[in-house]
């Protein structure tokens, strides 16, 4: 499944950005470089709309934007690893330096849901997270990521 919802383009690594919503302008971008049917700017609409409901900084310095998007046609993701921690409205209160951002079409409820469950479970491993952290390379961190054993 990581394997279709990942791609090189989408991934930044080391970014120096120093807001949340720089953060989510930048995830914007990454989808909208990649997927000619997908706007910036109503990207960006679409994660603040989604932040506004309720952070989707989870803890330990991870956070998981999302949302469903009609401009979408297929499960996406994008990587942003930052040089320093920014301020994500966090439940811990800790700096988020790491976020994994999906976007899916408006309609894919369950698929949205069980994409966040498995997302979920990957940043729930400390020694995954520091690998993903300590990442030069997006094409290296892709190919890490998609030849995980997610059965373990």
């Amino acid at each position: 499944m990581l394997d279709s919802l990942l791609m090189t383009g989408r991934i930044q690594l080391n970014a120096s950005i120093v807001s949340k919503k720089k953060s989510l302008q930048t995830l914007s971008c990454l989808f909208a470089e990649n997927d000619k049917n997908l706007d910036q700017d109503l990207v960006f609409d679409a994660f603040t709309s989604r932040e506004k409901l309720g952070s989707t900084a989870l803890e330990n310095g991870i956070a998981i934007p999302h949302c469903r998007f009609s401009g979408c046609t297929k499960a996406q993701s994008a990587i942003l690893t930052l040089d320093n921690g920014i301020d994500f409205d966090a439940r811990d209160g800790k700096p988020v330096d790491l976020l994994w951002a999906l976007i899916v079409p408006e309609e894919s409820t369950d698929e949205h849901l069980a994409i966040l469950a498995l997302m979920a479970k990957i940043l729930s491993q400390e020694a995954l997270c520091l690998k993903i952290r300590q990442a030069t390379d997006a094409n290296s961190l892709k190919n890490m990521l998609t030849q995980l054993d997610l059965n373990e």
